[in-house]
């Protein structure tokens, strides 16, 4: 097993070396690309015209990916929101800690038994609530 372990982190860090050299690679050549451009435009049209062309294509490619981060940061705010009913119930301590004496008072075997209720009760519930776990309807109806 560590084998396996060690030879998946070789794999990552060598797949991790090689996306790092892309990157730096892709930047130089956009870069020299860019230099091409900005030298192409200037002689033809002048330095300031080239400046504003060069700075307003990258501006043109910087605003869609910065409007995708902010929908991205939005989607994880979103994920992260509070716990709400039941599971909120949860992570309060007083709840818990009552439910444990609850548990404590009952003894061990009644508890045993509860636990092994409201697991298959759970269980049930998710099961009913997942829309991964309800049958699919494709192959119920006839084909004409």
């Amino acid at each position: 097993m560590a084998r396996t372990l060690r030879e998946a982190l070789d794999r990552t860090i060598k797949q991790l070396i090689c996306v790092i050299v892309a990157i730096a690679a892709a930047a130089i050549a956009l870069l020299f690309f860019s230099l091409a451009a900005f030298v192409f435009i200037s002689e033809r049209h002048g330095t300031i015209v080239a400046s504003l062309v060069l700075g307003g294509a990258y501006l043109f490619l910087a605003l869609p990916a910065l409007a995708w981060l902010r929908i991205m940061r939005r989607k994880a705010a979103a994920d992260q929101a509070a716990p709400v009913g039941a599971a909120r119930l949860w992570q309060d301590p007083t709840v818990v800690s009552a439910g444990l004496e609850v548990l404590r008072g009952l003894g061990s075997r009644k508890t045993a038994a509860l636990v092994a209720a409201l697991l298959v009760g759970a269980l049930i519930a998710t099961s009913r609530s997942n829309p991964k776990s309800k049958p699919s309807r494709s192959g119920s109806k006839a084909s004409d």
